[in-house]
């Protein structure tokens, strides 16, 4: 029976990916590149598909698998070719978002003070890859319809998958795990990925992209052929895995997501973006009184089943902040997790962190304040450059407008700024994105 289900599955991906190549055409062969990176980042290493599912010493971490340096590599340099051969204007596509030149750039010096500056490398041209995969999708006659085909090629791959892993390939598809507050192990759904939070990740990836798809751009070809059924299956059943994985992260941010994207459609409300400034002041304001309120918060959490530990993270992120490192210049790029520090840390949690699950927290215990810094300033730019196209309708841009905001609520109990997260490709894609050379899907849709 699993193996039938299994076959069906590949059926069905096989046809949504044949009606694809008229509704949502993959501009150029170059763009499968970064589809695979998406892939591989976006589900588990290729050596995980023939090797244990779980590291259980932090210095495993150290050596990496050979079979997984040398794909991503092997990405990196066709993913250069391709950019180079296209010749895109690289000062004006980096110089558009300073910042995020900035923040890499400091990323890069950072792995001089770190204990493992030849990890913090190799992990550090990972980060090298992302930015390339970004210029390939960006030097796309149009970076938004590429962007488009590859998320919508993605979503038909890992959401059955997924589903058929949990239900007919447990071995694959599930494991056992302890929850940060807990140290009682229990049944988690992975899907097509190594961890639930993972799969919550990746879900959210894909809900926020079909809810765009289903409210902007259901017309021409795509409102034809039942593609919004199958775009309204893919969306159910993605939340499906989302509350399967208890990604309450994942299911708030695609709610605030569908929010954003319904408010984008009325110009009135999309006039307003003139003022994004002070409204994100007052939104951090009012997360801070939320903080401070007594009983709100409480209601909140226990409304979608957490607590005010949020899950034991609070007690992890007082333990890693009690960690001594320089405040100004952190451990060094993706250096805190390696060596002793991790050690400690496991020997405190049957659930092995391998992060601070806070995306402002892990960046301050890598780069410091001075990381930090830049990693607001890369966050203010994007807002800041995006609000300018929202009143226009640009249809992709509400789309990265979208990942923009979740994502910064995102990463207040995961971390997904930096690193193999494809939450962090999307935003290196909104930072480097230049609306003003195409016009696609700069137009409102209908």
């Amino acid at each position: 029976m699993s193996m039938i289900a299994l076959l069906i599955c590949f059926v069905f991906v096989a046809f949504l990916f044949s009606r694809d190549r008229e509704l949502r055409q993959m501009s150029s062969p170059a763009l499968w590149i970064p589809l695979t990176w998406f892939v591989i980042l976006g589900t588990r290493p290729l050596s995980a598909w023939f090797g244990n599912r779980e590291i259980d010493s932090a210095d495993a971490f150290l050596e990496g698998s050979p079979l997984d340096r040398y794909t991503l590599v092997a990405l990196i340099v066709l993913g250069m070719i391709v950019v180079a051969r296209r010749r895109p204007e690289w000062y004006r596509v980096l110089g558009s978002n300073i910042w995020f030149v900035a923040f890499i750039g400091y990323c890069a010096i950072s792995i001089v003070w770190s204990d493992f500056p030849f990890v913090s490398f190799k992990r550090w041209v990972r980060e090298a890859g992302n930015v390339i995969m970004v210029l390939v999708i960006l030097s796309e006659e149009d970076p938004g319809r590429a962007t488009r085909a590859m998320l919508a090629r993605f979503a038909y791959l890992v959401i059955p998958l997924s589903v058929v892993f949990i239900r007919f390939f447990p071995a694959i598809g599930t494991y056992y795990s302890s929850d940060i507050s807990s140290d009682i192990s229990s049944m988690a759904y992975s899907g097509i990925t190594l961890h639930k939070n993972m799969l919550g990740s990746i879900m959210y990836i894909c809900g926020v992209y079909l809810l765009w798809e289903l409210l902007y751009m259901r017309g021409g070809k795509e409102g034809r052929g039942g593609d919004a059924a199958v775009m309204t299956l893919l969306l159910m059943l993605a939340g499906y895995l989302m509350v399967l994985s208890s990604s309450s992260t994942s299911l708030l941010c695609v709610v605030l997501g569908g929010g954003i994207l319904l408010a984008m459609k009325l110009s009135c409300l999309r006039r307003q973006s003139r003022h994004l400034g002070v409204y994100t002041i007052a939104a951090a304001l009012g997360m801070l009184g939320l903080f401070s309120a007594h009983g709100v918060l409480e209601a909140i959490t226990a409304a979608v089943g957490r607590d005010l530990t949020f899950t034991g993270r609070t007690e992890l992120w007082n333990d890693v902040l009690d960690v001594s490192i320089n405040p100004l210049l952190g451990t060094g790029y993706q250096s805190f997790w390696l060596g002793s520090r991790a050690d400690d840390l496991w020997e405190r949690y049957l659930f092995l962190p391998r992060q601070a699950h806070n995306g402002y927290l892990e960046t301050y215990l890598n780069g410091g304040l001075l990381g930090l810094f830049l990693l607001l300033a890369v966050m203010v730019s994007v807002g800041s450059r995006l609000k300018e196209e929202l009143e226009d309708g640009n249809r992709f841009a509400i789309l990265l407008f979208t990942f923009w905001i979740t994502a910064l609520f995102y990463n207040f109990t995961e971390s997904r700024f930096g690193g193999p997260h494809l939450i962090w490709i999307m935003l290196s894609l909104a930072a480097l994105y230049q609306p003003s050379r195409y016009r696609s899907l700069d137009a409102a849709g209908p």
